[in-house]
C-alpha cells in the first residue's frame, strides 16, 4: 500500500535522500515504507517520469528523459561536491557514513590549517568568516541529507549513509595521466 507517496515525493523532489540511519523518525518510516514496498513506489513514480534508485542504505531519484539544461545543471552540482568532498576528505580521512562533528571543530581545523583555509575560501568566497563558511558548508550537507544535527546545544552533526552517494560518484572518476589515456 503507497500511503507516504507524497511525503516521499516532497522529500526525493528537491534532490533529498531517503536514510536508512537517519536521527529523524518521520525519514526513517519512509525509508522503512520504500523498502518494504519498492516495486509499487519505483512503479509509481516512473510513471511521473522518475525513477526511484537505491544505493548502500539509501534512495532517491533520478529522472528518465534528462535535458541538456539539466545534465549541465548536475554536472556543475557534481563539481561543487567534488569540492565538498575534497575539503572534508583533507579536514578528516575517515569522514564518512557515522561521522560526527561540529562547527566549532571545523571552524578549527581551518584556522589551524593553511590547505584547509585556501579550500574554505575557494567553496565559498561570499562568506566572509570562517564560521559563516562551515553554516554554509553544513547547510549544503543538510539540505541534501547527507548530515542531520544530532544535538542542538553542541551543534553536533552526523554523516548519514545518503553521504555514500557523493563518495560514490567522485569514486567512479578515473584520472589519466596524458601518458596513460586508453586509446
Amino acid at each position: 500500500m503507497l500511503n507516504n507517496t507524497q511525503a516521499i515525493y516532497e522529500r526525493l523532489i528537491r534532490g533529498g535522500f531517503l536514510a536508512v540511519d537517519s536521527t529523524k523518525a518521520d525519514v526513517r518510516h519512509l525509508y522503512q515504507d520504500v523498502e518494504e514496498n519498492y516495486d509499487a513506489y519505483a512503479e509509481y513514480f516512473q510513471q511521473i517520469g522518475f525513477r526511484l534508485e537505491s544505493g548502500n542504505g539509501y534512495y532517491y531519484f533520478s529522472t528518465i528523459n534528462d535535458s541538456k539544461v539539466d545534465i549541465e545543471r548536475r554536472l556543475e552540482a557534481f563539481c561543487k561536491w567534488i569540492d565538498y568532498l575534497d575539503f572534508f576528505k583533507n579536514m578528516d580521512p575517515s569522514f564518512s557514513v557515522g561521522y560526527q562533528f561540529n562547527k566549532s571543530q571545523i571552524v578549527n581545523k581551518i584556522e589551524m590549517e593553511a590547505e584547509l583555509k585556501d579550500k574554505a575560501r575557494h567553496l565559498f568566497s561570499q562568506q566572509k568568516s570562517w564560521a559563516e563558511k562551515v553554516d554554509k558548508l553544513v547547510g549544503e550537507l543538510e539540505s541534501m541529507g547527507f548530515a542531520e544535527q544530532i544535538e542542538e546545544e553542541s551543534a553536533t552533526y552526523k554523516i548519514t549513509s545518503a553521504f555514500r552517494y557523493a563518495e560514490d560518484l567522485v569514486n567512479l572518476i578515473t584520472i589519466y595521466n596524458e601518458d596513460e589515456i586508453p586509446e
